[in-house]
């Protein structure tokens, strides 16, 4: 009897807790209505390389993560604003789900020598400011 109920209770907590993480746990693709966008600004630092290549290995690891959230680099929107600062626009925008895949993936270092650190990350629909309100 004392094992069924201990049994039952670590059965109870582990469903609550599955629950509870449910959003974490799970991909959900989110439509972004049409015109949509998303701004990314980055610092990329390089290390044993030449600083001369950062702006190569940053639209290098760019192109590889955008492809998982399924979003093309506006062309022409790729620029340096500082000393190892760089912007670039995603179209469409990105969701809740996918602003969180790309910064995680441009913060991991598929590129060697490369690290990049995520600074800004919005997302603008029609009819909203870079703010997000209408």
């Amino acid at each position: 009897m004392k094992r069924a109920v201990v049994g039952l209770i670590a059965a109870v907590v582990a469903v609550v807790g599955v629950v509870l993480l449910r959003s974490e746990l799970m991909t959900v693709d989110v439509a972004q209505p049409e015109g949509s966008y998303t701004d990314v600004v980055v610092a990329a630092a390089t290390v044993r390389e030449d600083p001369s290549v950062r702006e190569e290995m940053t639209r290098g690891l760019v192109s590889a993560c955008r492809l998982l959230v399924n979003a093309d680099v506006v062309e022409d929107s790729f620029l340096q604003t500082g000393d190892g600062v760089f912007a670039f626009r995603l179209r469409p925008g990105l969701d809740e789900f996918d602003r969180r895949e790309l910064r995680g993936c441009l913060r991991d270092l598929r590129v060697q020598h490369l690290l990049l650190d995520v600074r800004e990350l919005t997302t603008v629909a029609p009819g909203e400011d870079a703010g997000g309100r209408p």
